[in-house]
């Protein structure tokens, strides 16, 4: 049986230990990091390498909640977990590949984890659009619009050099290259109404 390296994060000491208790108790985990320092977690992480991070969104800057996943995208193996104590938005929840609630009792928190760390073919190929930074999203919606890189530079104020690297990372994260599907890949994500389109 594969022992699941984890990662804890959450502001309150009291959530921190209770958790690592409890995750200590099941027989496939260990925990390698707990903290409430987000600074500590994000150069932690990199030489930990676990395999799970559970983490309270509240400890993510607020401006940076939607894109939960991005900012740990030199992870691409990690699961990310959220650790709700209190209300949530759903479409913070969403970008999560699962969920533990405060009251959740030990059963449960197991079967959460064992959900996230079993991979399925088709979670592999999954695309998010919480992936893109909001800066590439800017990039999608121009070229779903039908302009040309010199023109994207000009509107957002960036390099012709830049725009092409956005579009690089763009194919890179959704794993679609041709124009007509990233349109198709921005509408499915309310990143723009067909209306908009030239």
């Amino acid at each position: 049986m594969k022992t699941n390296k984890i990662a804890i994060a959450d502001p309150s000491p009291i959530i921190l230990a209770g958790m690592a208790s409890m995750l200590q108790a099941l027989p496939d985990c260990e925990v390698v990091l707990q903290s409430d320092d987000m600074h500590t977690v994000t150069m932690r992480l990199a030489i930990l390498k676990p395999d799970v991070l559970v983490i309270n969104p509240v400890m993510v800057d607020y401006s940076k909640r939607r894109m939960v996943r991005s900012l740990f995208e030199n992870l691409p193996d990690m699961r990310i977990v959220a650790l709700v104590s209190s209300f949530m938005e759903n479409t913070i929840l969403r970008q999560f590949h699962g969920i533990i609630e405060i009251n959740d009792d030990l059963q449960r928190i197991k079967s959460t984890l064992q959900q996230v760390t079993v991979r399925h073919p088709q979670q592999e190929n999954e695309v998010d659009s919480s992936l893109l930074s909001d800066r590439e999203k800017e990039v999608l919606v121009c070229l779903a619009k039908g302009k040309k890189n010199n023109e994207i530079a000009e509107m957002l104020h960036i390099s012709a050099h830049t725009v092409i690297t956005h579009r690089k990372n763009i194919v890179r994260k959704t794993g679609i290259k041709s124009v007509s599907a990233l349109t198709v890949y921005a509408i499915l994500n309310n990143l723009l109404e067909q209306k908009d389109i030239i």
